[in-house]
């Protein structure tokens, strides 16, 4: 299986403006890709957290990017998430809605078993994902998240399937930024951060050919959008999602509609819980269930 080792993180300051491939994988290869964080490349220790927030890490957390051959414009990426194993420990200098009631401080989540330990000696359940994912855009300020990004959405996780638009020659995949636990919104502002080994299955869609990301569960369909504001992406969740179902189980765009709003779910990444994100390209997740009883 091929590697990518973290050496090759994207520079600072050179988000979606690196376009040559660190890695050249065949369509339904699988690769292990390995992570850092914003704080440190791997935290093992408190200590460790001394590099918060210092100009050799900020925004240095991506992996690529990857060239899959025979990906071109126009076309999907399948991204399998196989497997996350942490390495170090989760952190988190969190904020959110109550900062100034609860101010935080940097910190570290021991791992005990399945489960991570939060202060008071709550234990909560590991639930790994990959926070940040994009293909690389066509131009280096894109607008919105139609080719992944930050997302911090909680189904990019292991047993699912994130499809991602092609931009760019072997869609130049990117990753990182891998979180421990958190919940949809990701209200603390962070999520339990840690590097990590990604194991993903890389492809070309031929089935849902969706002009946004998509996840695919065992049980859901999930269309992502982001609009001006909330309900701009909810408007674009939903009409993406009433095409999709309409296509692919034959029905009339106006019957996958009503099935889209009867019985589809809203989620939401993690720009939900920051102020500055609500007003601005706030991610939408609309989950529709794959089985429609027909």
């Amino acid at each position: 299986m091929k590697r990518l080792t973290r050496e090759h993180t994207v520079p600072v300051g050179q988000r979606y403006r690196v376009l040559e491939p660190a890695l050249v994988v065949e369509p339904g290869e699988t690769i292990l890709v390995e992570t850092i964080n914003h704080m440190s490349p791997i935290v093992r220790s408190e200590e460790d957290l001394a590099t918060y927030g210092t100009p050799d890490y900020e925004e240095r957390e991506e992996t690529g990017p990857i060239f899959v051959k025979g990906a071109r414009p126009g076309d999907a990426l399948s991204v399998r998430i196989e497997g996350i194993e942490f390495v170090g420990l989760p952190h988190a200098h969190g904020s959110g809605p109550l900062a100034e009631t609860y101010p935080q401080r940097p910190r570290v989540f021991p791992i005990e078993g399945e489960h991570c330990l939060l202060p008071g000696g709550v234990r909560v359940p590991l639930t790994p994902m990959v926070g940040d994912i994009y293909t690389t855009p066509a131009t280096p300020e894109p607008v919105g998240a139609d080719h992944g990004g930050n997302v911090d959405f909680t189904e990019v996780r292991p047993g699912n399937t994130l499809y991602l638009p092609v931009y760019r020659e072997g869609g130049l995949l990117v990753l990182g930024d891998v979180h421990a636990f958190q919940g949809d919104g990701e209200i603390f502002g962070e999520g339990g951060e840690c590097a990590a080994e990604v194991t993903v299955t890389l492809g070309i869609d031929h089935t849902y050919r969706h002009r946004r990301p998509l996840v695919e569960t065992a049980e859901n369909l999930i269309g992502l959008a982001s609009g001006e504001d909330l309900f701009a992406g909810i408007q674009m969740a939903v009409e993406d999602m009433t095409r999709l179902v309409a296509r692919i189980h034959g029905l009339s765009e106006e019957d996958a509609y009503v099935l889209v709003c009867a019985v589809g779910s809203l989620r939401f990444g993690g720009s939900v819980a920051r102020r500055e994100m609500v007003a601005h390209y706030p991610l939408v997740g609309l989950s529709v269930p794959r089985d429609i009883g027909r």
